[in-house]
């Protein structure tokens, strides 16, 4: 079993397409999400989170050559590669990017199996926000993490905690720094399309209980942009 691959998966495909109101945080990966973002310095945590995403979408592509939904709409791992890649071009443009992700992967590294079940229980929470989760929506879910190289033992886990979301008070009281806030809302809101009503007002109701100024709010939704 492997959590941070999970996490990793559920950040790059945004749930399988429920959260599609960006592009994804691969993408904010290949451009070094957090630490080489102005005024968020040395948020490492941040930064392990794009790494999972940037690392997740690679093995899932390297695992399905050609035989997926290339340029799918669905807010899934292959119409991301196609995103991600021609942002990269743009701003680099190079036709073979290599990002430098070192820094980034030993965060990823150091970051706790319980850190990263907390963040994928807050996108799960987030998810149902909104209302329930159709069998479609599950379904999808445990697609992406199959094709990400997922075994049973990670479906397994997935599985369970859409079936179980855990209360946001709950989940909260794990929440005992000011990085882990804003990882919590990052994932949160990766999670949602911020479109609906419900979305909207558990979002903001999010940041009230995390503290999180609108600075802080701002950058962190530009890393996913």
């Amino acid at each position: 079993m492997s959590l941070k691959r999970i996490l990793g998966t559920m950040l790059a495909s945004r749930m399988a397409g429920r959260g599609r109101r960006r592009g994804g945080l691969a993408g904010a990966a290949m451009g070094g999400l957090g630490r080489r973002r102005s005024g968020m310095g040395g948020k490492l945590g941040l930064a392990a989170m794009g790494y999972m995403a940037y690392k997740a979408y690679q093995d899932s592509q390297s695992g399905k050559q050609g035989t997926t939904r290339a340029g799918s709409s669905s807010g899934g791992l292959a119409g991301l590669v196609q995103q991600v890649t021609g942002k990269v071009k743009e701003a680099t443009g190079t036709t073979e990017p290599e990002p430098d992700l070192t820094e980034d992967q030993r965060a990823a590294d150091s970051l706790s199996d319980d850190k990263a079940l907390l963040l994928i229980r807050a996108m799960i929470t987030a998810a149902y926000s909104d209302g329930a989760m159709s069998q479609q929506e599950r379904a999808t879910i445990m697609g992406e993490i199959e094709q990400s190289g997922g075994d049973a033992e990670d479906r397994a886990v997935m599985e369970r905690e859409i079936a179980n979301p855990k209360p946001l008070d709950e989940l909260l009281v794990q929440v005992n720094d000011h990085e882990t806030a804003q990882e919590f809302y990052l994932a949160s809101s990766a999670a949602v399309d911020g479109e609906s009503e419900a979305n909207r007002a558990y979002l903001a109701e999010l940041r009230r209980r995390l503290e999180l100024t609108d600075e802080e709010v701002a950058e962190i939704d530009e890393m996913a942009a």
